[in-house]
């Protein structure tokens, strides 16, 4: 039973070494969907601002938000990933995938100008085609797709990124929209 015990612990200890190293490794790409999260949560501010939220609720918000989106890019990068090494026959290992992909995502750091009344809308769709093309653009450079499986391979994720960051906008504009009519109605 020790010995099961220990071999147990022994195996949990090198996976979390395992994923401590390859953290360090892909600093670089998570620090920039923690950052692309967050600016494409700024982008709705206003109607958070409009709600009268206090300073802590806002921020709550904001980086509640921030890491939703950000999750939404990790799912999409990693079917990417499985669609390259499935289709593709070319294994990559994930921090390297997600320092590529970092400098694919720098046009969402400028997400938070979709709050701009009228040109918002023009400006979303703007940065989504960049941040595709973007990614075709990596798949074709680093791991020699043609352009045309490059744009098969990386569009599955990316709709559902999209999807999902609807969601959380979708229901983020709800909840806003929500409390504020029911403050009007009081």
């Amino acid at each position: 039973m020790a010995e099961a015990l220990a071999g147990l612990f022994g195996s949990i200890d090198n996976l979390l070494a395992h994923l401590g190293s390859w953290l360090v490794q892909a600093d670089v790409g998570l620090g920039m969907l923690l950052l692309v999260g967050l600016s494409m949560s700024l982008s709705h501010v206003f109607a958070l601002l409009a709600n009268r939220l206090n300073a802590r609720q806002l921020l709550w918000h904001v980086l509640l938000d921030g890491l939703v989106l950000s999750l939404a890019f990790v799912v999409n990068c990693f079917i990417d990933m499985l669609l390259l090494s499935l289709y593709a026959s070319k294994t990559v290992h994930p921090s390297v995938f997600l320092n590529g992909t970092a400098v694919c995502l720098l046009p969402v750091l400028f997400y938070f100008f979709v709050a701009a009344p009228y040109v918002g809308d023009l400006i979303a769709l703007a940065i989504w085609l960049m941040v595709h093309l973007n990614v075709i653009t990596l798949l074709h450079a680093r791991f020699g797709l043609p352009y045309a499986e490059a744009l098969l391979l990386s569009t599955p994720g990316f709709l559902l990124a999209l999807w999902l960051i609807w969601i959380e906008f979708r229901q983020s504009w709800r909840q806003s929209y929500s409390k504020l009519a029911s403050e009007l109605d009081s």
